[in-house]
């Protein structure tokens, strides 16, 4: 097949969208399809790549601390004569924004499918346009509705995105595919004890440390505060145990505040942007995986820390559901009073703990690039097939 892919972020930029696409892209090439990114330029970085397609763009971070980057208005004839070029049999878009549109209209030229993939539950960030004054929940609603309006079909991470979906356009037929991570490129290389001793000094970590570790941006809507509050009267009881946030964000220098305020910051590190291989690392000295956010699809972290073995500690979500079994390898939790005592009890159960582990590493052969490239390949197949009548969801999806 010969597909088009549309999204506002990709390489050199670094976030789960860019490494599900990226990972997607590689896949279906080694399967022997032909894959095209449609994507925004970013300055000072030179684009070798010639299946990569860029077009001008603008800074649209609107105070999210990211280098997020929005498509400008560019000829629409030029993008479908490209991929009429190109042969493009289907259009795959990643974002809700103007590449997103430039997909279904070139789609709709073409006479070709448009499918969509959720990716960001998008209500969860209004906030960060005016404080959240400007855009309601309502019509934070409204703007991916009409979006959606004309997708052939949209493929979900979790149970969670497909219902908030099928709730908003319940007349789109949906499929839910995990998402999965590069296991080869994520344990590239095994951490030795050096590399150990080296990155606990690093961090000033002490070898007898038990580490609680947070992955993902540091934002109000990963609530990150709440997540040092919760784990606060922990830390202050033990000082052998240490809480690290690895990422960054635009509430970095107030969760340093509220950590010093609190008395905790000797225990509290906070990493910054590290590459992957650091990362792996990270997970690997680490004794819990603990996220008090409501906001996510299906985190590309959690299925990192799960193939990694470690214990998932959260709150009941659905997104999480297809990650984590409650009391087999971590815990779905009702409220933050409720993840302090869960959390406080694995740290001290060194025996409950390492059966999560191992039911943690156990759970993670689902949720591979491979299973989720194979997926895809499969959907993609049918819309193919299907189009243009009304698209009939495969068993396999359900």
């Amino acid at each position: 097949m010969n597909i088009a892919i549309f999204t506002d972020c990709y390489i050199p930029i670094k976030n789960g969208v860019v490494t599900s696409v990226r990972q997607l892209k590689e896949g279906l090439e080694e399967k022997g399809h032909n894959v095209i990114i449609v994507t925004v330029d970013v300055p000072n970085f030179e684009e070798k790549d010639l299946s990569v397609y860029r077009l001008p763009s603008f800074g649209a971070s609107f105070g999210s601390g990211t280098d997020t980057r929005l498509g400008s208005f560019v000829n629409q004839g030029a993008i479908n004569r490209f991929l009429k070029k190109k042969e493009i049999q289907l259009i795959h878009t990643h974002t809700e924004f103007v590449m997103g549109y430039y997909g279904k209209k070139a789609a709709k030229k073409l006479k070709i499918p448009c499918i969509h993939t959720t990716h960001t539950m998008w209500e969860e960030y209004r906030h960060y346009v005016l404080n959240g004054k400007l855009i309601s929940r309502n019509m934070a609603r409204k703007i991916i509705s009409t979006y959606l309006k004309g997708i052939y079909g949209i493929v979900s991470p979790s149970i969670k995105a497909q219902n908030y979906y099928r709730d908003l356009t319940p007349h789109i037929p949906s499929v839910v595919i995990n998402n999965g991570i590069d296991v080869a490129k994520f344990k590239s290389s095994v951490i030795t004890e050096n590399e150990v001793s080296q990155l606990k000094k690093e961090f000033n970590l002490k070898k007898n440390d038990k580490i609680i570790l947070f992955v993902g941006r540091i934002g109000r809507e990963k609530r990150v505060i709440d997540l040092l509050n919760i784990v606060s009267s922990i830390l202050k009881a033990d000082s052998q145990i240490k809480l690290i946030y690895t990422g960054t964000g635009p509430q970095m220098q107030q969760l340093a505040d509220n950590a010093k305020n609190l008395g905790i910051s000797k225990q509290v590190v906070f990493t910054g942007f590290v590459n992957w291989e650091l990362v792996y690392q990270l997970y690997s000295i680490s004794d819990l995986f603990v996220t008090a956010s409501l906001s996510e699809v299906q985190p590309m972290t959690l299925i990192e820390a799960t193939m990694c073995g470690l214990p998932i500690i959260c709150r009941k979500d659905e997104s999480y559901m297809d990650l984590v079994t409650e009391s087999v390898n971590g815990f779905l939790l009702d409220n933050d009073y409720d993840m302090t005592k869960k959390i406080s009890e694995l740290l001290y159960d060194d025996v409950k703990r390492k059966k999560f582990s191992d039911e943690s590493y156990k759970s993670s052969e689902r949720f591979t690039a491979e299973n989720h490239v194979n997926r895809m390949e499969k959907f993609y197949t049918q819309v193919v097939r299907s189009y243009p009548d009304t698209l009939e969801v495969d068993s396999i999806f359900l």
